[in-house]
């Protein structure tokens, strides 16, 4: 008997026993398997690439979003400065300080830890 009959033999009663093996021993099913894994870890488009992507552009969304309602804050508060002489006086004295003549402006600082 020759090396390559006792391995068909062999083979034959593997696939008889087991239904995994008779799957693994399938040659389409090895080269299925082959393909799947190379697209899934090939160097243009793997998995890692795709999740990392698909991250960033979570992050970069929720930052669009932060952006887009800090502007619409900025608008509606220079459409209230732009309306009001009352609202740009007072914005003008709590954030750069202005005063009038005769008048004592006092800044008190938080001691840093």
């Amino acid at each position: 008997m020759s090396i390559f009959t006792t391995l068909k033999e062999k083979i034959a009663a593997l696939k008889a026993r087991s239904r995994w093996a008779r799957l693994l021993i399938n040659k389409y099913a090895v080269a299925t398997l082959v393909f799947v894994l190379l697209i899934l870890f090939n160097s243009r488009t793997s998995l890692h690439q795709l999740l990392q992507s698909m991250s960033t552009l979570r992050k970069q969304r929720k930052q669009e979003l932060y952006y887009r309602q800090a502007i619409k804050n900025t608008d509606e508060r220079i459409k209230q400065l732009t309306s009001n002489k009352d609202t740009l006086e007072m914005f003008a004295r709590e954030n750069y300080y202005f005063m009038e003549d005769g008048e004592d402006v006092y800044i008190i600082a938080k001691e840093k830890e």
